[in-house]
């Protein structure tokens, strides 16, 4: 009897034309042109990359193909069969999955659980044969080159591991065309290369993959051919070999691009702030996760933190911000010693906290300004709140940070995804901030949001707001900090300050 794998391969080398082709794809919401007249194919065994501005319909053409949304114009065919995808179950049917930028997994569950997630094996009574489950969950994950403990929960791996363990489960169900969105955005280099092969291999067994990625050495290492987004149109599809970054980049704009466009390759950082700090840590201890750590940051000054995936930093992050509690240290604003793990007892003193979920941080189905001014209500208008008093506090904030459109009574869930962070920087704005912490706050944005992003963070700067930016892209920490730490299996390994700061430096200390 054939697996789903066996069967999908089998199926896949009958398939000599296009896995997948869309002709004409078009979707509006309201006025807004999403996409128009997009033409798109995809071949058994090919990684096909697609890259855009945040905006450009990336996101909007894959939910198409994920039957996420159903009115849409246009021609769609699956080896050859014309189809239309109007729910998550008929691309289901028709061997179409996709492995979301945020992981989706029951982390409270086993590997094996997750892998037969709502299809285990049954016994001749009708129970969960248990055993059988986790004989075929290993012999299925090994001949993905894949050797993990099946009976391990989920959420005690990596991240890396999640994920792969999220995209063996979509191929395992049969899915013969895989879109995954933003795979690398969170993860390591050494995560990557592991990531990269467990793709190869897939590729080889003739699935075919839609790779979205804002990283555009990633897309030009693993991909065979590119599409590029521009506005809701395609503008070029072309094979890996007749593109660089530089072209990919200029595609995507629109315009000639200098070579600040690229990443960083090192940084000449100032010498030491002399004022005094507005915010010390001493000492803060979470045990597993970081031990010891102090640092101090001044008015004005951006204070980076580098790591690789789970090296501690971006925990430290959100310890200050009291999203976490540290087991012992203490952490002072100013004059006021704030208490662990109390976020309002953070915000109200001033610091907040910006983390790499932009979910987490908003209502994506309520309009843009409620959700800028639920976290400081009373403050922007008053006892009395009106609708008129809220577009009144909103607009100013909204003009300031660069949203567009810049209109409040949009909902969030119809913004990109550097607009949405932007929402979430003027939820902060309304009221007091002194020191902005900042985790992965570019995470899945391309190249032109990812300025404008830093480029608000660098005036707030300016303004006298002390600034942490936890990250791990070792470009946006040379591009961006005065000063840089670096921390590795949740200790301080090194810190930077008035010298020329290499990238194989900074990596070295991770």
């Amino acid at each position: 009897m054939l697996s789903p794998l066996d069967r999908r391969c089998a199926m896949t080398s009958i398939v000599r034309g296009p896995v997948l082709e869309c002709h004409r794809i078009g979707k509006r919401f309201g006025g807004i042109v999403a996409l128009e007249n997009v033409d798109f194919d995809l071949y058994p065994g090919e990684v096909h990359g697609v890259v855009g501005s945040n905006g450009a319909g990336k996101s909007t053409l894959m939910k198409i193909l994920a039957g996420a949304l159903a009115d849409y114009e246009g021609e769609i065919s699956v080896a050859g069969q014309p189809v239309k995808i109007t729910s998550p179950q008929i691309a289901f049917h028709l061997g179409i999955a996709m492995v979301y930028q945020e992981f989706s997994g029951v982390g409270q569950l086993s590997v094996a659980e997750n892998l037969f997630l709502g299809r285990q094996p049954l016994n001749r009574l009708g129970f969960v044969d248990w055993p059988l489950m986790r004989q075929k969950a290993r012999e299925y994950l090994k001949e993905l080159g894949l050797h993990l403990d099946v009976d391990r929960r989920l959420d005690t791996y990596p991240l890396v591991v999640r994920q792969m363990v999220e995209i063996a489960r979509a191929a395992h169900r049969g899915a013969r065309i895989l879109i995954m969105d933003e795979p690398t955005s969170a993860l390591s280099p050494p995560e990557v290369e592991r990531l990269f092969e467990l793709i190869k291999t897939l590729k080889q067994r003739g699935v075919a993959v839609v790779f979205i990625s804002h990283f555009l050495e990633d897309v030009l290492a693993i991909s065979d051919r590119v599409t590029v987004l521009r506005e809701g149109r395609r503008v070029l599809t072309l094979p890996r070999a007749e593109l660089t970054k530089h072209k990919l980049v200029e595609a995507m704009i629109g315009r000639g691009v200098s070579t600040g466009a690229e990443r960083e390759e090192w940084a000449e950082l100032p010498p030491r702030v002399s004022a005094p700090p507005v915010l010390i840590a001493e000492k803060l201890t979470l045990p597993g996760i970081f031990e010891d750590v102090s640092l101090a940051v001044a008015p004005g000054e951006i204070l980076g933190l580098y790591g690789f995936v789970g090296a501690g930093h971006q925990e430290v992050v959100q310890a200050l911000g009291g999203a976490l509690a540290p087991r012992s240290g203490k952490i002072i604003l100013g004059e006021r010693t704030i208490p662990l793990g109390r976020p309002q007892k953070a915000v109200r003193a001033g610091m907040v906290l910006v983390t790499a979920d932009r979910a987490a941080g908003l209502f994506l189905r309520g309009e843009v300004y409620k959700n800028v001014t639920i976290a400081h209500l009373r403050h922007a208008v008053g006892n009395w709140v009106t609708l008129a008093k809220e577009l009144r506090a909103v607009q100013p904030v909204l003009q300031q940070v660069g949203c567009r459109p810049a209109n409040p009574l949009l909902r969030v869930e119809h913004l990109s995804g550097g607009n949405q962070q932007k929402v979430v920087f003027a939820k902060w704005l309304l009221g007091p901030v002194r020191v902005l912490l900042l985790e992965e706050p570019t995470r899945g944005m391309d190249i032109a949001a990812k300025a404008e992003v830093m480029q608000l963070v660098e005036r707030l700067a300016r303004q006298g707001t002390a600034v942490i930016l936890a990250s791990t892209e070792p470009e946006l920490i040379l591009a961006h900090s005065h000063r840089v730490m670096v921390m590795s299996r949740g200790k301080v390994t090194a810190e930077w300050a008035g010298c020329r700061l290499e990238k194989a430096e900074l990596l070295r200390a991770a």
